[in-house]
């Protein structure tokens, strides 16, 4: 199957340094499952087309542009991710064609435009589920849960084979004022003898691509904090949670609703900053117990969440392929 994949990739903003991003691992994984894709970055193309490098300003030229795309490639399928930029206008025009469109979305809360366009797919596909699904349902009843995605040759550490680490503690995440008191509270009651490290928090400190994924896998402990309005959705964590746990690191959690669903009681959660504390101090010693976990849950989301098996998930809910989608464990 011809397909065009139309998602924010940072081809030319990031170069390199999105490889780990969700749109790179679906398109990996539909050409895993035998299928031609191709991918089209709708935001660096409205830059490209703009004199002044802006994306808004170039947003016109970029959907003509995409247009003529999909006259060349004339494709059976059309993947969106986000899609802010792309106009009521183009989605008519390839509805006409009668080219089959799917749209996700891995972040909370729903962008405006979302609301004018959600009656255009065929399915729609959202990282968090529960509640979360049940609003978009009310725009387009043809609405799924679409877990975060590793691969094995973008998350390929073994971060749980290492004896020595950089950091004792990694926290990665850009700056809000929750995070920012998060980073606070560490500083003041964390051990003197804990080597803390914090990467994001500023323009200066800010990592991607391959140095991002080194240092997950050179730091003991890494924190997965979810911001407090995401976390009352269920199964909704950061793809940060993925890029640790898929390189073998050991993560401490913000709670997931129902995590145990994917991870049974593997994954360490915690409920405040105090109990963060105590459990850095506790696994920080505590290393058997660290690496036991760090291996099932690494082991356990590339079973589960490998980018070929996710994207043969979509695949499925495009054909409509009951008895395959029964197999995947988030599937309702």
């Amino acid at each position: 199957m011809r397909i065009i994949h139309c998602a924010p990739f940072n081809i030319i903003t990031k170069t390199g340094g999105a490889l780990y991003a969700n749109p790179i691992k679906i398109s990996k994984g539909l050409i895993q499952n035998n299928h031609f894709v191709h991918n089209f970055d709708y935001r660096d193309t409205s830059r490209y087309m703009s004199f002044f490098r802006n994306k808004k300003s170039g947003q016109k030229k970029m959907n003509e542009f995409f247009r003529m795309l999909v006259d060349d490639i004339s494709p059976e399928l059309i993947i969106f991710g986000h899609a802010e930029l792309i106009s009521e206008e183009t989605f008519e025009y390839i509805k006409k064609k009668k080219i089959r469109m799917i749209f996700w979305y891995n972040d909370i809360p729903l962008q405006n435009h979302f609301k004018n366009i959600a009656h255009y797919f065929d399915f729609i596909l959202t990282t968090a589920g529960g509640d979360f699904i049940s609003n978009i349902k009310r725009y387009n009843e043809n609405t799924f849960f679409l877990p975060n995605l590793v691969d094995e040759n973008i998350e390929k550490y073994y971060a749980y084979e290492k004896r020595k680490f950089e950091n004792d503690v990694l926290f990665t995440g850009r700056h809000d004022k929750e995070r920012e008191a998060l980073i606070k509270y560490l500083e003041k009651n964390i051990n003197r003898d804990i080597n803390l490290k914090f990467v994001g928090h500023n323009k200066q400190s800010v990592l991607i691509g391959e140095q991002y994924l080194k240092i997950l896998a050179n730091s003991k402990i890494c924190i997965n904090h979810n911001r407090d309005f995401t976390i009352k959705y269920e199964w909704y964590t950061s793809d940060r949670l993925f890029h640790i746990l898929g390189n073998g690191s050991f993560a401490l959690s913000t709670r997931i609703i129902n995590g145990e669903d994917f991870f049974e009681d593997k994954l360490e959660y915690y409920e405040s900053y105090e109990e963060l504390v105590s459990k850095i101090n506790y696994f920080m010693h505590n290393e058997e117990e660290r690496i036991a976990k760090s291996m099932w849950l690494r082991k356990r989301v590339h079973d589960l969440f490998n980018s070929k098996r996710v994207s043969k998930y979509i695949l499925s809910l495009d054909s409509n392929d009951l008895k395959d989608l029964k197999t995947y464990e988030w599937y309702r």
